[in-house]
Parts: structure tokens; sequence; C-alpha cells
């Protein structure tokens, strides 16, 4: 091979080696400190819709042509709502109190009792439900579900039809056309509730009165 044929050889190598470094370097800087791409650790907020929840944990959108084989394992069915998500359950407990009369152990006054104004936007499901609890409720929960606060139970009424027709996909029973008890307290005896008939929700109803409690826990 004559020198000059060498030289190029060598300056093309080089070349090719100087592009393969840059392209490392692009990737390095790409890389977070714990070794995952900084593009897979952006927080990616779902779509507001409706979602098949699987016992594995694994989701997906819910549309009216799915097959029916997507049905089978479904432990309840994720809304995403305006960036708030929770699951709502297959099934119902029927008409329940929230507080039998009895029982009620709630103060004169406490933190958990809200306007309307504030129930609407009060998304703690769990710290609700956990001070009825405190209150004397004996409610059969299932562990780890819990009862929707005002603002929750406005957005099942309001995606009513979609979350029935996923329920009903699912096998589980649609929420009926009813008066559902909400998780939020505006005085010792009572709380606040929705009617899925109608559409409007009351100030306040006697919590050892029964009213349809349909569970919800956190999703996503």
């Amino acid at each position: 091979m004559k020198k000059v044929d060498v030289v190029t050889a060598l300056s093309s190598a080089v070349a090719d080696v100087e592009k393969a470094l840059e392209m490392l370097r692009n990737a390095k800087n790409q890389i977070s400190e714990n070794g995952v791409p900084e593009v897979l650790t952006e927080e990616r907020k779902p779509e507001d819709g409706i979602y098949l929840v699987y016992q594995n944990g694994h989701n997906i959108p819910f549309k009216d042509d799915l097959p029916k084989a997507l049905a089978s394992d479904v432990s309840g069915i994720g809304v995403v709502y305006d960036g708030h998500a929770f699951k709502v359950a297959l099934k119902d407990l029927g008409e329940q109190p929230l507080i039998k009369d009895e029982n009620n152990t709630c103060p004169d006054e406490s933190p958990f009792y809200k306007t309307e104004c504030e129930g609407l936007h009060d998304w703690d499901f769990e710290s609700a439900t956990n001070h009825l609890k405190e209150c004397g409720m004996d409610m059969p929960l299932p562990d780890g579900w819990y009862i929707p606060t005002l603002a929750v139970l406005e957005v099942m009424c309001f995606m009513k039809e979609k979350i029935n027709k996923a329920l009903e996909y699912a096998g589980g029973s649609p929420m009926p056309d009813d008066y559902h008890w909400s998780s939020t307290e505006n005085h010792r005896s009572y709380a606040r509730i929705v009617n899925f008939y109608s559409g409007t929700s009351y100030t306040s109803y006697v919590k050892y009165n029964s009213l349809v409690v349909r569970p919800v826990t956190a999703f996503i």
C-alpha cells in the first residue's frame, strides 16, 4: 500500500473515531446521575379519561370497542380528571350509614368539617374516611378502600355514564341513580351527599341515615 493510501485510511479512521466519541459524549449528557435517561425521568401526567385497572396494577384506557377478553382480572375503574386520579370499586356496599347514632363520638369542632366550597376542592378521601372511623364508623370497607370526598363524588357523578360503561364491561355493577355518601363532613352529625339522578349536591345529611357507598382508592 502506498504511503498516501495509508495516510488517507488513517485519517478516515480517526474521523470515524471522533464521530463515535462525539455520539458517546452526547449520550452521556442525556444520562442523569442515577443512570436513567433524563427523558424517562420526566413526570408524565396521565390524560383525563377512564381506565381499566388490572390486579397487577397495569392499566389501559377504556374504549367502547375493546375486545371482551380484556375484561378479565380488572380490579377497578381508574378515573383521571383535571390532574386528579382515583380508582372506583367494581361494586358498591349497598346503603350504609356513615355512623350509627349511638356510636357518634365526633367532636363538636374539627378541621375535617368543611364548607361546600372547601369540600369541592378536597380530594383527600383517605384522611376524611379515617376521621369518620375515629368517630365510630364501622362500615365494611375493604382494606385500602375509602369513601369519596365531595370533590371525588362530584366527578364520579359528572362522569357517571362513562364510568358505568366501564363498570359493566368489567363485570361490575353500575352506579345507581340514587343518593351517595361522601366522606366530607360539615358537622359532628352531618356530612355531604350527591344525588346521582339529578346531579345535585346537598350541604348536609344526618350521618346515621343509610345511603349508597361506592368505595374509591388511589390510582397511579
